[in-house]
Order: structure tokens, then sequence, then C-alpha cells
């Protein structure tokens, strides 16, 4: 599950919306170098996300627990570690406009100044999505 909050850039004072993490049926990169986000779902990932559900021990969410334990019991592939899963899917990600990469490990940044410095915003909202 995945999370957003309003936030004030550290370095600039900036308000903006930050992200982390995906959801049931996506994942959500940020770029290395400017911030910005890009979603994948596990749709487009395709046979690379069956063969991460047959590696692992359970289900991946609750809420796709039949559906990966079905992959798991029938898929015919060969299973691959986290690791090699979140390469392949930050190659289909690609690279940002800016030159940056699309990365799991990457933070939001400010969209002004690019700092990835930023507090949650105590006057602001937050927000947990699927």
């Amino acid at each position: 599950m995945g999370s957003g909050c309003d936030a004030i850039c550290d370095r600039c004072g900036y308000k903006f919306q930050a992200n982390i993490g995906g959801g049931f049926i996506f994942h959500l990169l940020h770029c290395d170098k400017c911030g910005s986000e890009k979603s994948i779902g596990f749709d487009e990932i395709g046979e690379t996300h069956l063969k991460f559900l047959k590696g692992l021990p359970g289900p991946y969410c609750i809420a796709t627990q039949e559906s990966d334990k079905y992959v798991q019991d029938n898929y015919p592939g060969e299973p691959i570690s986290e690791k090699e899963y979140n390469r392949e899917v930050e190659n289909l990600a690609g690279s940002c406009k800016c030159g940056g990469q699309y990365t799991f490990e990457s933070p939001p940044r400010c969209p002004k100044c690019k700092s990835a410095k930023w507090t949650r915003d105590p006057e602001g909202t937050g927000m947990y999505y699927d």
C-alpha cells in the first residue's frame, strides 16, 4: 500500500504532494535526479511479475492472494529473486526525460529545487492508496 502526504521542502519551502510506494497492482518509482513519478502496472510487467510471484513464500498482498496462489501453483516458469525483479522493473521503467533513471529506491523530490529533504506538512493532509 502506498501513501501520499502534503510536504514542505526543507531547502526552499515549496509545498507539494509526496507519494511513496505502489499499490496492490502497481509499483510507483521515482527518478533519481528530479524525483518525477512513474507508475507501472503489474500487467505491464507481464511475465517478469509472474516469475516474481512464483518465488514468493506467500501472496504479494491480501488483495491479490487468490490470483497469486494460482500463479504460484500453476505458472511453469522459473522464479526470480526480488533483486532481479526490481532490476527488470527499473529497466522497463526506463529513463526520465531529465536523463535520470526511475528506481524503487529514489525518494520523492521537491518539484521546484529537486531536493530530497522534505518534511510532512503538519497542516496538510495525508492518504493511503492501493
